[in-house]
């Protein structure tokens, strides 16, 4: 089977752009040809990539030279599966449907959702309404989509042009049961919507791992609001002194004068180290590093595969209960659900944690098993070609 792959990024920046990098030689390992179609990134990553820049561009005069150059590709290509990931540009989302079976993974929510987060910036709130006019005045008191009315727009138009297409998408796939509603709520048929999870990027290992000799908790992932990073540290600063944070991600000079700030209100200056993004082949032992994974997100996560490399390294957790993350982290097992936006219900459970060895290698293990029975690349892509396939075939017929 010959298919292509569309995500703005080629990079391993990211969860999307993990998902589809570590499930790509996956898939050539059992004889299918894959390509991918992106608009930045290292074309390096991938022997059959294909960089259109104008891919991920959202203007007007923009979606016509998307269509016309995704077009081009796909009929040079000729796949049987277009499998789409994230991008913003309709032209080029238009050629996906009118080239071949598009199956599109639900990464986030941005195909019904104009902030593609359903989530408010003030009050850092979720959203629970439909996509309708009212996006735009709710946007003014709540900050959802963007206060430039000519991208706002560009946003809800997105939006409502994919729930006229809706008919043409072969098939949509979750990461978890809580984002399948939500495309079901928007209007996806139930028999064209799967709830497929992620497979952990690393492989899990076979017994937990010796315990950090002094205690840690990790943050690990984007630096950005809807991430809840400013929770982390808050939470570091309310354990005790002999316990340290490491916060890993996109640390900009400019977000690492904010967070040094934060960790000084927060009490906890000399205790916070920040690292840019790990190496994939250093990731695990970023991971080996901390006593305590911390995923204090306040958005309705569509997963966290963050969550699933944690417990693959037998690291326990300690997350918001938000989206699909209780599919991960079954409370008291593998770590612990705390209410979101609340840094002193996330240190007391990192403290519970830390304060028993015994209670952490348990948890550590049931991590280990639950990502080894649930969330395994063998599963994950015989469930995935079962649905390419299914695709193909409706198409032909």
């Amino acid at each position: 089977m010959r298919v292509v792959h569309v995500n703005a990024k080629l990079a391993w920046s990211g969860g999307i752009e993990i998902y589809m990098l570590s499930l790509l030689p996956e898939l050539e390992s059992r004889g299918h040809e894959c390509h991918a179609l992106y608009a930045e990134g290292d074309a390096g990553l991938w022997p059959r990539s294909h960089r259109v820049p104008v891919i991920d561009d959202v203007k007007w005069n923009a979606s016509r030279r998307g269509y016309r150059e995704a077009t081009d590709l796909f009929d040079a290509i000729q796949p049987d599966v277009i499998h789409l990931h994230n991008i913003h540009n309709l032209g080029t989302l238009r050629a996906c449907l009118e080239s071949a079976p598009t199956v599109l993974t639900a990464h986030d929510y941005r195909y019904v959702c104009p902030a593609s987060t359903f989530y408010y910036r003030r009050g850092e709130d979720v959203c629970r309404r439909r996509c309708g006019p009212r996006c735009f005045t709710t946007t003014l008191a709540r900050h959802c989509m963007s206060l430039r009315p000519n991208r706002a727009w560009h946003q809800y138009h997105r939006v409502r042009w994919f729930a006229r297409r809706l008919g043409d998408v072969a098939h949509v796939i979750a990461p978890s049961k809580a984002a399948r509603q939500r495309f079901l709520d928007a209007g996806v048929p139930a028999d064209r919507a799967t709830t497929l999870p992620y497979f952990c990027p690393l492989e899990p290992l076979s017994e937990p791992r010796p315990l950090p000799p002094q205690p840690k908790i990790l943050f690990i992932g984007r630096v950005r609001p809807n991430k809840g990073y400013r929770y982390f540290i808050q939470a570091l600063g309310m354990l005790p002194s002999h316990i340290s944070g490491l916060l890993v991600g996109d640390v900009t000079p400019a977000r690492e004068q904010e967070l040094r700030q934060l960790a000084v209100q927060a009490g906890c200056a000399d205790r916070l180290e920040l690292r840019p993004w790990a190496d994939r082949e250093d990731v695990a032992e970023v991971y080996r590093e901390a006593s305590v994974f911390v995923f204090p997100s306040v958005w309705d996560e569509t997963l966290g595969i963050v969550g699933l490399e944690a417990l693959a390294c037998g690291v326990p957790a300690v997350a918001s209960d938000v989206g699909g993350v209780r599919e991960w982290l079954h409370n008291g097992r593998t770590g612990r659900l705390v209410p979101a936006r609340d840094p002193g219900a996330l240190a007391t459970a990192v403290q519970q944690i830390v304060n028993s060895s015994g209670r952490a290698q348990q948890m550590g293990l049931n991590g280990i098993r639950l990502v080894k029975e649930r969330f395994s690349r063998e599963g994950h892509i015989a469930r995935l070609l079962e649905i390419y396939s299914n695709a193909s075939s409706s198409k032909a017929a």
